[in-house]
């Protein structure tokens, strides 16, 4: 594919070319508007989900207002994750790699802010209806019939303008960091309108709703945050270690396979459905073991010469433990489907698991290695600009709360399935054994929001630093000089 000159109509929102670090910092405020709304969300992300866990085992927490109920808290915590944080965070690191790789500036930059500002805008209202009691009910699609327009809107403001950037590209040959990229702008549109339109609109009848909320929630996470989260780790591994990536062509067979076969899965085990249905799925997700060695495979030949320079970069850092919980929890994903184990495992915390392990360990953390890397060069300073004391902070307690969260979970739900397959032990019995890892679990929930605090404080600071540096100077140039 080759870039093409730009019609006469679209002249306003082209820019002239650009080098690579031009690109990288042109435009920097509809990137950190996206960026810090994504922020601020993942911390009301934390602090929902801290509470929604805390509520599982001690329900009089918080129990005087119906606001707070476990229903109401857990979905709300799910869509401001997804809806608040991880779309216009994967939106900016996108857009961000777009520029960068093709040697472009943004194009439309209002319009990225104006699409940014509404779609924090319909976050807030939706997450502010979940909590008012007008959840959808629908996992992953809890926001309200009325925000979907809004948000829908806003994605289209901003994904065009990332069309547009990439079609203004100076670069002719394309990087596997901007394939995921553009399938991931393609992707949501596609399966939120579908969701949209079968679920809320134009409701189906029976089991075919949760078919397509299946569907959704499934395409959502696996697909859509999956190539929003492999662009960053295929674009930062191989640049900071000082290695070229092994090869293009197990990129592009990882690429194909996960858009192919991705969108297969997500149906449970014994659900009402014709069993080819059921079985279709479960083929669609084990061929994702495809993409999952491809992955791998490509990345660890590229830095197995490097290895102990994984540790020597803050976004190295996070990045390759992004990619390997992102083996882990594809692996668990393939593993769970098999039917001698969801037959054990189907209807415990052992999906949960692997469900948080994906989203937090490998999504958010992939997220967290690319602000550390981008949001200095956004405001021209230097990577030693973020604190280090809140960098290791961050680091320690996100890594150590979702490595805890995710055993906990994985354990309790393995626990339940054995138990409740035996008939010696009722189903009482069993949920009073599953509360001493979900308790434990809570700690990593813990240290998952301060980490989260720690992020937060240490973006505030950054973002406040060019200010602090103007009103220095501006308080030095004031003062007397001496003698005079």
């Amino acid at each position: 594919m080759s870039a093409t000159p730009s019609p006469a109509s679209a002249v306003s929102l082209v820019s002239p070319r650009s080098t690579p670090a031009e690109a990288g910092k042109s435009c920097p405020v509809p990137f950190l508007c996206l960026f810090a709304g994504a922020v601020a969300w993942l911390f009301a992300a934390a602090l929902l989900g801290l509470i929604a866990s805390l509520k599982f085992h001690n329900p009089a927490f918080l129990a005087g207002q119906p606001w707070w109920t476990y229903g109401r808290v857990h979905a709300a915590g799910s869509a401001a994750f997804l809806y608040g944080f991880a779309v216009p965070a994967a939106l900016g690191v996108g857009l961000w790699l777009l520029c960068r790789l093709g040697r472009a500036r943004l194009a439309g930059p209002s319009v990225v802010l104006l699409g940014g500002i509404l779609w924090n805008l319909a976050a807030a209202v939706g997450v502010a209806a979940i909590l008012g009691g007008e959840s959808t009910g629908y996992d992953s699609f809890e926001m309200p019939a009325y925000c979907a327009p809004m948000l829908f809107a806003a994605y289209g403001m901003i994904g065009v303008c990332g069309l547009l950037t990439f079609h203004q590209r100076r670069e002719g040959g394309l990087y596997p960091s901007q394939w995921f990229v553009l399938g991931s702008i393609f992707w949501f549109p596609w399966i939120f309108s579908t969701a949209a339109l079968l679920l809320l609109v134009t409701p189906e009848r029976g089991v075919l709703q949760a078919l397509t909320a299946w569907w959704y929630a499934h395409n959502l996470s696996t697909v859509f945050l999956g190539f929003a989260g492999l662009a960053p780790v295929f674009y930062f591994i191989p640049k900071l270690v000082g290695r070229p990536l092994h090869s293009y062509y197990l990129a592009a067979l990882a690429f194909w396979t996960l858009a192919l076969f991705g969108s297969w899965g997500g149906i449970p085990g014994g659900a009402p459905l014709p069993s080819w249905m059921t079985s279709l799925g479960v083929v669609g997700t084990v061929v994702t073991a495809v993409p999952l060695l491809a992955v791998a495979a490509n990345l660890f030949q590229t830095v197995r010469h490097d290895l102990h320079k994984l540790d020597a970069n803050p976004t190295l850092r996070f990045t390759y433990v992004a990619l390997v919980f992102w083996i882990i929890a594809g692996a668990q994903q393939i593993v769970g489907v098999l039917p001698g184990v969801s037959a054990i495992t189907g209807l415990t915390w052992f999906g949960v698991a692997q469900q948080e392990l994906f989203r937090w360990g490998f999504f958010a953390l992939a997220v967290f290695g690319a602000l550390y890397h981008i949001v200095p060069r956004l405001l021209d300073l230097e990577e030693s600009a973020w604190c280090p004391r809140l960098l290791k902070a961050h680091f320690y307690l996100t890594f150590l709360g979702i490595l805890i969260s995710y055993l906990c979970l994985l354990v309790c739900g393995i626990g339940q399935g054995v138990l409740l397959a035996d008939p010696r032990h009722t189903f009482p019995e069993v949920m009073k054994s599953s509360m001493l890892p979900l308790r434990v679990s809570t700690m990593g929930d813990f240290f998952v929001a301060f980490g989260t605090i720690a992020f937060l404080l240490n973006f505030a600071r950054i973002l406040t630093r060019p200010c602090r540096c103007c009103c220095g100077a501006a308080c030095a140039a004031s003062k007397p000089r001496e003698g005079a």
